[in-house]
């Protein structure tokens, strides 16, 4: 006796077909009994005893039936044949109590009715159609032959358990509609809790919600941890101790004008009395009718931000100092050159004393000096655009190199480049030769006299095709972070450095989004590397930030 599509069994949860079904069956055949006992017109009451004994078997025996059927997932069939043992043993109690004319004939009515709340219309007409016919046996044994009386008594009895069959299926029907409906509100209702909790428990900023008396209800992981609230008894925290009575302030204030809710900055305590600043906003609850219900407060931990904002005003200013620098080199480079000029031209026509020779020598040595060092620090401190042609390194570098290594600071140094040909790059030019000029002039002074060995070389650069120029020197070396220091602005370890050379490098490489490294391999002085992407910078435009 299965259910179709849509309607509930008798077998699920604790309904008429589960715990209330052996209990509402105790009850009416105990009643029964007694009155077959106590009503019966059979003469003897040795059988009237029996027969409400049978009865009471028949109602105990059903009982195990259930529970037997439960073990094997039958108890919709169990159910079915007890519905009809229940409508059997009714009939036989009636026949014991006067037949189809006694009173206890409306007890054949229960199991019409339990079937067809149970399983519903067609179960429900078949008992009813049951009920009719044994009905007709009833007749037939108490009323005697058939006449008249006795076909109007069978065809009301009969039409009046159909009727309740139907009606029990129609009502079943319903109930199982409603029971679906409820059951799948349930289900709906656990998703948005569930779908609220996990909101709740990811949300990165605090929350707490409390009713309209201001008793906190919900307090979300993000709150306990940023106010360092008890994971048992946030809420009683939250309301007892002193150092949250601005959030709490803040939050009864905004009961007590139920607007729109407010917003502002506060300083709230969390773990360990910690203050921090937080950006707190508070909204009102209401229903359609604008009755007020609570009120939530959100809260954000401000302290990283305030960070962030305090390091973008520092660099804004050092922005600002960084273009005044470069302004005021401008302009003492270009003051440079005419003083120079003019030296130069008092040399040549004579107008010098020679006493005054080595002072305008000095001069000249340091101006140069300082305008070498303005230089450096413009590269360093203006934006400056990539102009982007194909490079060959190999001539590039060639070229810085017989320059430096016959220059006056390089002390006749020996430069040496090798390795695979015929390497090129898209680059900057000019950017390009400041990087391998300050790194090859910086393994000169390193060595004076020695040998700075420039090896190029095929690679990979982060997937993609690329040059290693290897810059080796045989020097005293970096030594223990001596490579990162360096490559700091204005931090040197030569008497007459300018602490340049290195972050210039460093600019042009990173500008060309290449790499610039320290082979810490090298047994012997300092090996820097270079790799460059052969393709280029893909940045839009190539252009250099300060």
């Amino acid at each position: 006796m299965g259910t179709r599509r849509g309607e509930a069994s008798p077998a699920a949860g604790p309904g008429p077909g589960g715990g209330r079904l052996p209990a509402a069956r105790a009850a009416i055949g105990g009643l029964v009994a007694v009155l077959v006992v106590a009503l019966g017109e059979l003469p003897d009451l040795a059988a009237r005893a029996g027969v409400a004994g049978g009865l009471l078997a028949w109602v105990a025996g059903g009982t195990a039936l259930l529970k037997w059927a439960g073990r094997f997932s039958r108890r919709g069939f169990a159910v079915g044949l007890l519905l009809i043992g229940d409508m059997v043993a009714a009939a036989l109690a009636t026949w014991a109590t006067g037949g189809i004319a006694a009173p206890s004939l409306l007890l054949i009515a229960l199991p019409v009715l339990a079937g067809g709340l149970l399983f519903q219309c067609r179960i429900g007409l078949l008992l009813g159609a049951l009920a009719g016919a044994l009905c007709v046996l009833l007749g037939a044994r108490t009323m005697g032959p058939p006449g008249p009386l006795l076909a109007r008594s069978i065809a009301y009895h009969g039409g009046a358990f159909i009727a309740v069959g139907l009606g029990a299926g129609l009502l079943g029907r319903r109930m199982a509609a409603s029971l679906s409906e409820a059951a799948e509100t349930r289900r709906q209702l656990e998703e948005v809790r569930l779908s609220t909790e996990r909101i709740l428990e990811n949300l990165a900023c605090g929350l707490i919600a409390v009713d309209a008396d201001g008793r906190p209800g919900t307090v979300n992981p993000a709150a306990r941890r940023l106010l360092g609230l008890a994971a048992d008894d946030p809420s009683g925290a939250f309301q007892r101790e002193g150092r949250h009575a601005p959030l709490r302030d803040l939050m009864r204030a905004g009961l007590e004008e139920t607007a729109e809710g407010s917003e502002r900055e506060l300083e709230l305590s969390g773990p360990g009395g910690r203050k921090f600043p937080a950006w707190v906003k508070v909204a009102p609850v209401t229903d359609a009718a604008g009755t007020l219900h609570g009120l939530v407060a959100l809260f954000w931990d401000l302290t990283e931000r305030k960070h962030l904002e305090e390091a973008a005003r520092r660099g804004e200013r050092l922005a600002a100092i960084g273009e005044l620098s470069a302004g005021l080199a401008h302009e003492i480079r270009n003051s440079l050159k005419p003083i120079t000029g003019c030296i130069e031209l008092l040399g040549r026509q004579g107008l010098l004393d020679e006493r005054a020779r080595p002072m305008v020598e000095v001069i000249t040595r340091e101006a140069e000096s300082l305008e070498a060092f303005l230089s450096q620090f413009l590269a360093l401190a203006r934006d400056k655009s990539l102009k982007l042609v194909q490079v060959d390194l190999e001539e590039l570098i060639g070229t810085e190199a017989r320059a430096l290594s016959l220059g006056a600071q390089a002390q006749a140094g020996a430069v040496v480049v090798g390795g695979e040909h015929g390497l090129r790059v898209m680059g900057d030019p000019d950017w390009l030769r400041l990087v391998f000029r300050n790194l090859i002039l910086n393994g000169l002074e390193a060595n004076p006299g020695g040998r700075v060995t420039v090896n190029l070389a095929a690679a990979r650069l982060d997937g993609r095709p690329a040059v290693r120029a290897r810059i080796a020197d045989e020097g005293p070396g970096f030594g223990a972070g001596g490579f990162l220091e360096a490559l700091k602005p204005f931090e040197t370890g030569k008497p007459a450095g300018t602490g340049l050379g290195l972050p210039i490098a460093l600019r042009g490489v990173q500008a060309h989004e290449g790499r610039l490294y320290l082979d810490e391999r090298e047994p012997r002085g300092a090996a820097l590397v270079v790799e460059l992407p052969i393709d280029g910078p893909q940045r839009a435009g190539g252009r250099v930030a300060a």
